[in-house]
Parts: C-alpha cells; sequence; structure tokens
C-alpha cells in the first residue's frame, strides 16, 4: 500500500510551526462569529459533540501541523454554515413552514455504487440533488441570490484535495459542482461518521455509537428546507452509508421515505473503503496505521449492517440493487428506478468523470482475508441473496 508522499510545502510548515495540535472549540466558536458577524448558532445546538470531537483530535488523531490547520478551517467554516442558516431561517419564517420534499433516500455499504447511482437518479429532470457546493455551504452568505462565495469555497478545497491527496482523489474526487452525501448536512450539527472516517478519533466514534441521533437529523431536515427554498424540485435524491444504522430515525421523522439500498460482496468493498481511508486520512496525519482503521471499521461495518437489515422490516418502500446488476444494465436499472419514484421526466445519461489514476488495493495490506470477511459476514452474504432481484 503506497500513500502519496507529504508535499514539501507541508512538511516545511509542520517544521516551523511544530508538532502539537489543540483545537479549542470555544476558539472556534469566537472565530466563526467574528467571521460572519453573526452570533446565533440556533437553540438546537449543542455544543457537547463539537467538545468530544475537539478533545478525541487533541488526545488521539495525531494531526500534523497542516493537518491541524485544516481541520480548525474546516469546523469554523460548519460553524458559519450554522450562523448563516439561523439568519436565513429568523428572517425567512417560511423556509421551516414548507413541506419537505419527498425523499429517495440511497444507502449501502461504502464502495457499492451509491455514488454512482446517487448522481444518475440526480439527473432524472424533476429530481432535487444535492451538490457538493451545497452540501458544505447550505446557507447564502450576505444575499438569497448568494452562489458564488460559496462555489468558490468548494472550488478551494477540491483543488487542495488534488494537489494535497492526488491518491485520495483517485478514490473518490471531490468535486464542486457533482453530487456528493448528504452527510454534509450532518456535519454542521457536529454528529457525522465524517470525522472518524478522516481522522483517528475513537473516544468520538464510540459517543456517537452511543448518542441519540435525532436531533442531528431533525436539524438536516431543517436544512434540506433551506435548499429547497433556494431551488426546489418534485423529490430529493440523497444518500450516504451513514444512514445504514439510523433508518429508523430518519423513517421517523420522515414517514413517506422510499429507500434503495445498493449491495456488493464485503470481500469488494471492505478492501476498497479501507484503502479509501488510509489515504483520506493521510492528509491530515503522518502516523496512520492500517491495523487502527480495520480495528474501528469492521466493528462499525458490521454494525450498519446489522442495524439495517433490522430497520428494513418497517419501512414501507424499500428497493435493493445489485451492484454487478447495476453496471451490466445501467439504463435499465434507472428506467426501473425512476418508474418506481413516480418522475415524470426520462433518465438522462450521467458521464463517469475520469478518474486521476488506479484505485489499488489488497485485503493482506489490512490484515484480512477472504475466509476472514466471509465468516463474519455471513448473515450479510445470506440476506444479499434473498433481498437483490
Amino acid at each position: 500500500m503506497e500513500a502519496t508522499k507529504t508535499k514539501w510545502p507541508i512538511r516545511l510548515y509542520n517544521i516551523v510551526a511544530g508538532s502539537k495540535v489543540q483545537i479549542d472549540p470555544n476558539q472556534l466558536i469566537k472565530n466563526a462569529r467574528s467571521k460572519s458577524g453573526l452570533t446565533n448558532l440556533g437553540e438546537d445546538f449543542f455544543v457537547e459533540p463539537l467538545e468530544v470531537l475537539c478533545k478525541s483530535i487533541n488526545d488521539e488523531a495525531r494531526l500534523h501541523a497542516f493537518g491541524g490547520f485544516m481541520m480548525k478551517q474546516k469546523l469554523i467554516g460548519q460553524l458559519e454554515g450554522r450562523l448563516w442558516a439561523e439568519y436565513w431561517f429568523r428572517k425567512h419564517p417560511e423556509i421551516l413552514e414548507q413541506p419537505l420534499l419527498p425523499v429517495v433516500l440511497i444507502t449501502g455499504l461504502q464502495r457499492t455504487g451509491t455514488t454512482k447511482l446517487q448522481r444518475l437518479l440526480s439527473e432524472l429532470p424533476d429530481a432535487r440533488g444535492l451538490k457538493s457546493w451545497e452540501g458544505l455551504y447550505p446557507a447564502p452568505i450576505g444575499s438569497t441570490s448568494e452562489t458564488r462565495k460559496r462555489i468558490s469555497k468548494t472550488k478551494l478545497n477540491e483543488r487542495a484535495v488534488r494537489w494535497i491527496a492526488p491518491s485520495f482523489y483517485s478514490i473518490h474526487p471531490i468535486e464542486h459542482d457533482n453530487y456528493e452525501e448528504d452527510v454534509l448536512l450532518l456535519d454542521l450539527h457536529f454528529m457525522s461518521s465524517a470525522s472518524e472516517a478522516i481522522m483517528h478519533v475513537p473516544s468520538y466514534a464510540d459517543y456517537l455509537n452511543r448518542s441519540d441521533q435525532t436531533s442531528a437529523y431533525a436539524y438536516e431536515i431543517k436544512l434540506l428546507k433551506l435548499l429547497q427554498w433556494q431551488r426546489s424540485g418534485s423529490y430529493w435524491v440523497l444518500k450516504s452509508p451513514h444512514h445504514l444504522e439510523y433508518l429508523d430515525i430518519i423513517h421517523q421523522l420522515i414517514p413517506e421515505l422510499k429507500l434503495i439500498w445498493t449491495h456488493r460482496d464485503p470481500k469488494a468493498t471492505i478492501p476498497s473503503y479501507m484503502s479509501m481511508l488510509y489515504h483520506g486520512r493521510r492528509m491530515f496525519s503522518d502516523e496512520v496505521s492500517p491495523t487502527t482503521i480495520t480495528d474501528l471499521w469492521i466493528p462499525k461495518i458490521d454494525r450498519m449492517l446489522t442495524k439495517g437489515l433490522q430497520d428494513i422490516k418497517t419501512l414501507p418502500a424499500v428497493r435493493h440493487i445489485d451492484f454487478n446488476d447495476l453496471v451490466q444494465r445501467e439504463s435499465a436499472i434507472i428506467g426501473e428506478l425512476a418508474a418506481w419514484i413516480g418522475s415524470k421526466g426520462k433518465p438522462s445519461a450521467y458521464e463517469a468523470r475520469p478518474y486521476h489514476s488506479q484505485h489499488t488495493y489488497d485485503l493482506q495490506d489490512w490484515n484480512l482475508t477472504s475466509d476472514s470477511i466471509d465468516r463474519q459476514f455471513d448473515y450479510y452474504l445470506k440476506a444479499m441473496k434473498s433481498l437483490s432481484p
């Protein structure tokens, strides 16, 4: 497993700045308020998850100095997003009074085609997809028609990832104008699995596992209403593997939910995702251990599958899509799903953006074998056979 070598300007920055990274949640809030000129983070904001995340970063993540700088800017940006969202909620109360558009939710293990399927379905003419720049910056900055600043900020993020970690970008391109996971919206409540994906933060991961996620999803719904107030559609197309653990909560908040679950053999998905995590974490730290990734994420994937299989029994509308079937019958499957959704438009072809390098990985890199994965996830392999059409 070969990682991108840290760029020399970053190495120089780390030498000059030193290795100790300390992130203070109170200072983050102060900086966000100063940058935005706003103060109200919302009645439903509670600082505990942010405090737990910052402590876990400080104690466990082993970020290098530049990684710490990037993480501070990320967290300040999320707080600014909340501040601007609350500004618009107060200024235009009709935002929260409007009904949420119907939701088509795509989930499944990472690397099972969720992104491909999301981007295909979001191209339906009556769909409301979530662009990357909207997920990162859902609230207008200063003006209701403002998009330039948010797009510009996201373009900067895209260029930074390309430069810092081309190996990660080749696995999961960050494209400002393409459709992206709505887990980005959960980030503004500081309760999403994104942080435990890009950093070694086991204490925060444990906190998330023990916490009720209802408040985070309720806040995401508020942000979705803010986004559809800016640009509407007939229904939302959303996706994230994160949702597998919380389908019961999502169904409680969105009773008419339509769920699509993509499936693929874990022997293919797990090493690919472990590799993606490794390359992603290398953006922020020079001390990334494959063992720590496996030790935390194999049990988490087990929880995701177990909980998801339990929750789908109570959902009113579920479709299961096999990854290999999607690859072989892409156009037909999109047509079938469009009819199931009730789309009035014809699906348009989506052309995948070219990746910048080939993604290679091996089970041995993660101290895993085909037999060990088959044994641990035998229940899911059996479920796949019964669920996939």
